[in-house]
């Protein structure tokens, strides 16, 4: 034994790491700055945000451009993260902030939360006359975010999108042109508003945008008599889904063999509403067949449930405690029936389905107070799918995580953050169709991979080298040298370097 052990001892001993001579040299991922760099550089964002600027300190385009960049690797608030990436100074350096970089980036917070709505309204503006976006279409939705925080403020409990109803929240409405793909509006509301309540806000924040007979594609939550009346007054079109009703299921039961169809799966009816409003009423079988196969696998569990509580009860045990009352102060005596025992499991399970049918499994209405075909209507809401997938992208692949601020310009900044960085993406994606169907977070992961390599060493002048030309960034040098046949009208040349 004692052998083994020095052998062990005398092997432990000869392992080693080779690295070479420790230095100072500096690394740090460039790929989401070069993008931020060259949109903000030829929007004028730039020039837009240093106007906000005070009489000292740093560039607040230089600040805010440092906070999207990295607001894909930030949680919670997005300053604290700041704090840590901006410890060097040989990288401050290359966002162009100085050694107060954090403390001053703290500062201008709040200042650019005052200016959110006038930010959006810049880069809405600038879509429309520098880049010929027209908006004919936009798609308008909205969603929650949550707070570690107590209530106060614009931070209040609501209906939560995010399934935290014990969480106090704000919502936030987006608007995205369908052509482009790009953001053009964002409004932040308490977190006890209804999408019903705040569509007017969101819609006043883009009208100036809207062309002629534009067209607005929303859903049903923001959906109401005063916001179709205000829609109607300004000449704008829209489609939204709407709840079926009792007159609905009357016409569907008066027309049964009335169906239209568009393919193998759709069909339609539809009825002429007031203000020449087309009521669209359609039928997807495919819908049909997986909510019937939902009420089944409800019926199944609670065939499983219910063996349970009769095993419990035949052992003489006590049902579980949700399938009793809980309340302390409350005494019950609960009894339980199985009147199926003449039935077998399929019989029992095919019986619960029959119950559960409503006669509206796979029925939905469309509303327009446009004169459009049916497949054209279920067409535009349909493509409404892309701004719920930008919402996808700013919880997932852009860190959209419940924020720990509450003061309410800091709590519109931060969200106001996330939109420029989707902003940014979107830019790549509108001016790249290549890159068009792809999310933000396989896009922000390709950009992470370009790397900055700082050489510092004593009495000599810092070198710069980048590696890693993912390529997306050889696309976009590309583009600038002119290998791909030249910029076209109305694109970027998003130079960098």
């Amino acid at each position: 034994m004692a052998g083994k052990g020095y052998r062990l001892t005398n092997y432990r001993n000869k392992i080693h790491a080779k690295i070479p001579e420790p230095n100072d040299n500096v690394t740090m991922t460039m790929g989401n700055k070069t993008v931020v760099d060259a949109v903000f550089a030829d929007t004028g964002l730039d020039v837009f945000l240093d106007g906000l600027k005070r009489v000292q300190g740093n560039s607040v385009a230089a600040e805010t451009a440092a906070l999207v960049a990295n607001s894909v690797e930030m949680t919670g608030i997005s300053v604290n993260r700041i704090d840590r990436i901006l410890v060097e100074d040989v990288v401050r350096e290359e966002y162009g902030l100085d050694a107060n970089a954090p403390r001053s980036i703290y500062r201008t917070i709040e200042r650019i939360g005052e200016n959110s709505d006038a930010i959006v309204r810049y880069l809405g503006d600038v879509l429309k006359k520098k880049y010929g976006v027209k908006m004919d279409t936009v798609f308008m939705d909205w969603t929650s975010l949550f707070f570690e925080a107590p209530q106060q403020g614009i931070v209040r409990v609501g209906y939560s999108r995010d399934h935290r109803p014990d969480r106090p929240q704000v919502t936030i409405g987006l608007s995205m042109d369908r052509e482009s793909g790009m953001p053009i509006g964002l409004t932040v509301n308490a977190g006890n508003i209804l999408d019903v309540t705040h569509f007017e806000d969101t819609f006043e924040q883009i009208r100036h945008l809207l062309p002629k007979d534009a067209m607005i594609v929303f859903d049903n939550g923001a959906y109401s008599r005063k916001n179709s009346a205000l829609l109607d007054k300004e000449g704008v079109g829209f489609v939204t889904r709407l709840q079926l009703n009792a007159s609905d299921d009357k016409f569907v039961g008066s027309h049964k063999e009335d169906w239209i169809p568009i393919d193998g799966t759709i069909s339609y009816q539809m009825i002429e509403g007031n203000l020449k409003r087309r009521r669209y009423i359609f039928r997807n079988e495919k819908l049909k067949a997986d909510v019937l196969a939902r009420y089944r696998r409800k019926a199944e569990r609670d065939w499983e449930e219910m063996e349970i509580i009769r095993k419990n009860i035949d052992s003489g045990k006590k049902p579980r405690k949700k399938y009793r009352n809980s309340n302390c102060f409350v005494d019950t005596r609960l009894s339980y029936m199985f009147p199926l025992n003449c039935f077998t499991k399929e019989e029992a399970i095919d019986h619960a389905v029959e119950r559960m049918v409503t006669g509206r499994e796979g029925l939905f209405v469309l509303l327009t107070n446009r004169p459009l075909t049916a497949e054209k209507t279920i067409e535009l809401y349909r493509a409404r799918n892309q701004v719920e997938g930008a919402f996808r992208d700013l919880k997932h692949g852009i860190d959209w995580r419940p924020a720990r601020c509450t003061n309410e310009m800091a709590i519109k900044e931060r969200i106001l953050i996330s939109f420029l960085a989707l902003f940014c993406i979107s830019m790549v994606r509108f001016l790249h169709p290549e890159y068009r169907n792809r999310t933000a977070e396989s896009i922000c992961e390709e950009l992470g991979s370009f790397s900055l390599t700082i050489l510092v060493r004593d009495n000599e002048p810092k070198r710069r080298i980048f590696s890693n030309f993912v390529p997306l960034i050889r696309l976009l040098r590309a583009r600038i040298k002119g290998k791909l046949g030249g910029i076209r009208e109305n694109q970027t040349s998003l130079d960098t370097f």
